[in-house]
């Protein structure tokens, strides 16, 4: 069932992209002595790993936009190397396969200049 499952990892992306954004925003509105939610980034980094593996063999896009998201929250964990080691496969297809001009490629390219620093 493709699209059944196309669904779930759609479902369980938008899970993972809110956890990580809660993440965020008590970053910022945190408070001296209170620590983020860490285990907000540890669930949703558990989940897009889970959903990265699968959508690889299907859907190419879905599989773009999960690794993307994946880098997100790996970088506001401090794991740099990881999500350059995770994005440089993803971005070496999509310039194979959709070439350098390509949206779907400009966005990978743009998050490989943001982790290049911390590396």
């Amino acid at each position: 069932y493709p699209e059944l499952k196309s669904l779930s990892h759609g479902v369980v992306r938008n899970y993972a992209q809110s956890l990580h954004e809660a993440f965020e925003a008590s970053l910022k509105n945190s408070d001296v002595g209170n620590d983020p939610p860490y285990h907000y980034v540890e669930e949703a980094e558990r989940l897009m790993r889970e959903v990265v593996r699968e959508s690889s063999r299907e859907d190419f896009s879905m599989y773009v936009s999960s690794i993307i998201l994946l880098c997100h929250i790996l970088m506001c964990q401090r794991k740099f190397a990881e999500a350059k080691q995770i994005l440089t496969p993803c971005l070496q297809k999509a310039q194979l396969i959709h070439g350098p001009s390509h949206e779907m490629t400009k966005r990978l390219l743009a998050l490989d200049e943001k982790i290049r620093p911390y590396i």
